[in-house]
């Protein structure tokens, strides 16, 4: 690095609080705003996994079938609510179209990509300040209640090992050593996913980079950002009572709420908010030692310190549209025809805003309009995944150094 630059972070996601530490870890000074606390949006209540596996997109040949359930069913895995319809449309047709053979190919190679860097680039930022206790390394299960519902994700698990994450098919009795809990349908399916880890508290692990941060000299600002703009000499950014922030480099990374400011600088991408909800249970009754993945119900069971956590039920609804928590609480009927001595009592839930693109790929992109402007969004569910990554190659682009991966499936003019 030749210089030390003013950086501002807008977001404190999983995302938004690795860039700032990298960026300090770097030697620049760092502002991170959020309007809300590091770690108390989207990446509070995610599904607490680290799932490189995940490398297919969400668009697929066929998906387009399923539209229509989407429609019917309100309480469904996946919804679209019929008054939004008109706002979801435009993206609807653009994930519809990504999902050709060569685009699904195209997206999860560059996934891949990415997948294959996020163990070290975890490994590295826990390690350095003594968070390692916040990640578990057990691998998951992916259950399919019945051999038919298999068959039909073969295609997905083979693309998976094509690009480097195999999975292996569990005898009935490896289950039971590894999940003694768990009670797998008779005629199901169950896969241990090796590559996968889980952190025991998504929230603390986010709040814990950014306090990392601030302890290397990054400036916290809890503030909402209502306009930016972007010259030569620098960036300014408007806040909600009319103060403006001055730095010499911007870092949008505000996940679903990304869209407003990025069209302000560059212009918009196809991007949506999929909401998710979960239901987390203080005291289960019953232990899990890794995540659990229902493949045919579409939900994930991933044990944390705070209890069990059921995440999964999703819907597309504009972002100020009201939560309609009856789909966090259909996880518990979901949760027990795997545990079936499961405990409710005490249950929470919750629901956050995932920012899904077209194509399934994230956007981590040097501005093509202005040199100090650089993009970190569009994670959708793999924030707390790619987080650790997506902060190093946003330091390293801000340093003007190479990040050691083809860049160009992640620009934001890509489309």
């Amino acid at each position: 690095m030749t210089d030390r630059r003013h950086c501002l972070v807008i977001g404190a996601g999983t995302v938004g609080a690795c860039c700032a530490w990298h960026l300090v870890a770097t030697g620049h000074t760092v502002t991170l705003v959020d309007r809300v606390p590091p770690g108390q949006s989207t990446s509070y209540g995610n599904a607490a996994c680290l799932s490189p596996s995940q490398v297919v997109p969400h668009s697929y040949p066929g998906v387009w079938k399923k539209v229509p359930g989407w429609l019917r069913d309100p309480m469904g895995p996946l919804t679209i609510r019929w008054r939004h319809l008109p706002w979801v449309a435009p993206w609807l047709l653009r994930f519809l179209a990504a999902g050709s053979a060569s685009g699904v190919r195209a997206s999860a190679q560059a996934q891949a990509r990415l997948m294959h860097l996020v163990a070290d680039d975890w490994d590295h930022l826990l390690e350095h300040n003594g968070l390692t206790h916040l990640l578990r390394s057990r691998g998951a299960l992916m259950v399919y209640d019945t051999a038919h519902d298999h068959e039909q994700e073969r295609w997905r698990h083979a693309l998976e090992a094509e690009l480097g994450f195999g999975s292996r098919q569990l005898a009935p009795g490896e289950v039971g050593d590894l999940a003694p809990a768990l009670s797998p349908p008779g005629e199901g399916v169950v896969l241990h996913l090796p590559h996968w880890q889980h952190t025991v508290d998504p929230a603390r692990l986010t709040a814990s980079v950014a306090e990392a941060a601030f302890g290397a000299g990054a400036r916290w600002l809890q503030d909402t950002i209502t306009n930016v703009r972007a010259t030569p000499d620098g960036v300014t950014a408007l806040l909600e009572d009319g103060a403006r922030l001055q730095a010499d480099v911007l870092v949008l990374a505000a996940g679903a709420w990304s869209n407003a400011l990025a069209g302000r600088l560059d212009h918009t991408v196809p991007m949506t908010a999929k909401r998710g909800y979960h239901t987390t249970l203080p005291a289960p009754g019953v232990e899990l030692g890794m995540p659990v993945i229902s493949g045919s119900r579409s939900f994930v069971m991933t044990p944390l310190d705070p209890g069990l956590r059921l995440a999964g039920t999703a819907e597309f609804a504009r972002l100020d549209a009201a939560p309609d928590y009856r789909r966090a609480k259909v996880l518990v009927e979901r949760a027990r025809s795997y545990l079936p001595d499961l405990r409710a009592e005490g249950a929470t839930e919750w629901m956050g805003q995932r920012p899904m693109m077209a194509d399934s790929v994230p956007v981590i992109s040097a501005s093509p309009r202005h040199a100090n402007v650089y993009y970190a969004f569009g994670h959708g569910h793999y924030g707390l995944t790619q987080g650790a990554t997506t902060g190093r190659i946003v330091a390293d682009m801000v340093r003007g150094i190479d990040p050691g991966l083809d860049m160009a499936p992640y620009r934001i003019d890509r489309f």
